[in-house]
């Protein structure tokens, strides 16, 4: 059980990374095919209803690391809010590749993604939002502060992945998850 466990981890990561580089439009079943190392028929078999049902297994694995290791970390209180913060970065830069690996909310949206792709989506968004407005108002902050804050900060990641996609600039992503921390500890110090 846990083989198969390990097998099916191992496959919905292989697929994440194809949808993160292709995205939904661009993702061929030969394509997933050729990657994995399975054939149609397997493909078809683990996910009965082909591209959607890997793309929502995918999302539903992404979700589940975004809880794991960036919202639940994050609402910790018995862990202080800098080394949260500090934690939470280095989480997304080694997510993110330090900014090389794409985003799948922008990659997915730049097609056809499903309702159902785009509310789990939604949903995980709004937990980081929450979560990060929670420690901003635990450092102090206003609630509005805390709001603005938190959007801008989520603003900046996807930005920063984007732009660095565009230019090719490698540090783009890195210097910017700098400028947050640095600014983090503005708000903890003022």
């Amino acid at each position: 059980m846990a083989q198969q466990n390990n097998e099916n981890t191992a496959l919905i990561q292989a697929l994440f990374d194809i949808f993160r580089n292709h995205g939904y439009e661009g993702t061929t079943i030969s394509l997933l095919s050729e990657v994995t190392g399975l054939q149609k028929s397997s493909l078809y078999h683990h996910f009965p209803k082909g591209k959607e049902d890997m793309l929502k297994a995918v999302v539903e694995f992404v979700s589940t690391q975004i809880q794991q290791h960036i919202i639940a970390p994050l609402l910790d209180a018995q862990v202080k809010p800098e080394k949260r913060f500090s934690n939470m970065i280095a989480t997304i830069k080694a997510f993110y590749s330090d900014g090389r690996k794409n985003c799948l909310l922008n990659v997915l949206n730049l097609g056809d993604a499903k309702v159902e792709i785009n509310k789990l989506q939604n949903d995980d968004y709004s937990a980081w939002l929450n979560a990060l407005i929670q420690l901003g108002e635990e450092v102090g902050l206003s609630q509005p502060e805390a709001n603005n804050w938190a959007e801008r900060f989520l603003i900046i990641i996807e930005g920063a992945l984007v732009i660095q996609r565009l230019t090719s600039n490698r540090q783009t992503f890195e210097k910017h998850m700098e400028y947050e921390q640095k600014q983090f500890q503005q708000i903890l110090n003022s």
